[in-house]
Formats: structure tokens, sequence, C-alpha cells
């Protein structure tokens, strides 16, 4: 076979591993550029305009039960932590960044519903005080200002057209979040410190605090 005619059977030959090659470099870049993941992945790791990443808590919890979120129940507080949680330390589970969420497994047709949240603001080095946003289910539910070192009480109605497929999913929002360190990142952030919560009916006795976890485990751990 001449030269001339080997060139010629070489070069559909080249093409034939160009063309592959050169539309999968173009299939990695698109995708690069446009990946389809979650909202919620999105919002966290690509636009960064949310420090709360959805990482599936079951929300398994029997309604009306007080749920420690001191250091006496990890396992309870952990079936409904979603995001934006840090800790236990000794005076409760710390929010971190700008969104916590937790979230409720609830039976159908509960009804209308009462969730108590007993919470603390942090103390900062300039003083300010906490406002707190809550809502449920992507409804607003109300908010609150706690002034720094201060406990609060909250009872917020649930109704029941709030209520999803089975699931309560309660987010609180935290405006005027604080820097521990200068110049930290937002996902750092801290505001409250989140002592208990109770979801309960309304003929069902309010909670009064962590101490009224049943499953809390308090020896050698202080409840207060």
């Amino acid at each position: 076979m001449s030269r001339t005619g080997s060139r010629f059977w070489r070069r559909p030959l080249v093409l034939a591993l160009i063309v592959p090659v050169a539309g999968f470099e173009l299939c990695v870049g698109w995708l690069a550029l446009h990946p389809q993941v979650s909202d919620g992945y999105r919002a966290y790791y690509i636009d960064q305009t949310s420090t709360c990443l959805d990482k599936g808590a079951s929300g398994q919890y029997p309604l009306g039960q007080t749920i420690s979120f001191l250091p006496d129940n990890i396992a309870g507080a952990a079936r409904l932590r979603v995001c934006g949680w840090d800790g236990p330390v000794a005076d409760g589970t710390h929010s971190l960044g700008t969104r916590s969420l937790l979230r409720f497994a609830i039976p159908e047709a509960s009804g209308e519903l009462i969730l108590r949240l007993q919470m603390a603001a942090i103390t900062t080095a300039d003083g300010r005080a906490q406002r707190v946003v809550l809502s449920a289910n992507g409804f607003a539910l109300g908010e609150v200002t706690i002034p720094p070192g201060a406990t609060r009480v909250l009872d917020l109605p649930i109704s029941e057209a709030l209520l999803g497929p089975g699931r309560l999913d309660i987010a609180l929002d935290y405006p005027n979040a604080a820097e521990m360190v200068p110049h930290d990142s937002d996902i750092h952030l801290r505001a409250i410190k989140l002592l208990s919560v109770q979801l309960r009916r309304l003929e069902d006795p309010p909670s009064s605090g962590p101490q009224d976890d049943p499953d809390a485990q308090r020896s050698g751990t202080a409840a207060g």
C-alpha cells in the first residue's frame, strides 16, 4: 500500500477517536456548569445562599413528649435535628449559621398542635439581642427577640392546615446571628441555645423544660 493510501485510512480512524473524546469533554464541561443537584445542595454548596443543608433526620417523635437538647438525651434530639445545630454542650444545643431546622414525623389527623421551645440567646461582645423568625413547612409562625443571656419559652400554635403529609419541618432563622471569631464564615455564626422541645395536642400537659424528658439519662450530667 502506498504512503498516500496509508494516510487516507489513518485520518478517519483519528477522527473516529477525536469526536467521542471531544463529545465527552463537552458533556463533562456542561455538567460542571449545570450540575443536576437538589435545591438544598445548590443553595448550600454552589450558590452559598443557605447555611443549613438537610441531612435527612428521621423526625421520629412520640407526640407530646419533651425532648431535652442538653447532653442527657443526645439520641432523642438527633432524630429531630436536621441541620444548623452544634453540640450539645452543658448549656444546650447551639444554633449554627443563619438557619436551623427541626423535623417531626407526626401521625395523620393530629389536629391543631402546640409547639413549645425553650431557648436562650447567646451573649456577645456587642450585647446584641437575638431575633428568631419561625416557620412551619414554609409558612410563617411568628418571631421573638431574646435579650442576650435570657431564656424564653415559646408556645406556637400549629394549625392542621400547616401540617404536611406526616411531617412537620420547623425552621428557625436568625437575622442578626453573631460571629464568634472575627471575619468567620456564615456557617459558623451563633444565635441561640436550644434547651428542649415539645410538640403536643391541645389537651396534653405543657412541658416545663428538659427535666420533663422521660428518656434523659442524668447520672453524672447536669440537668439545668
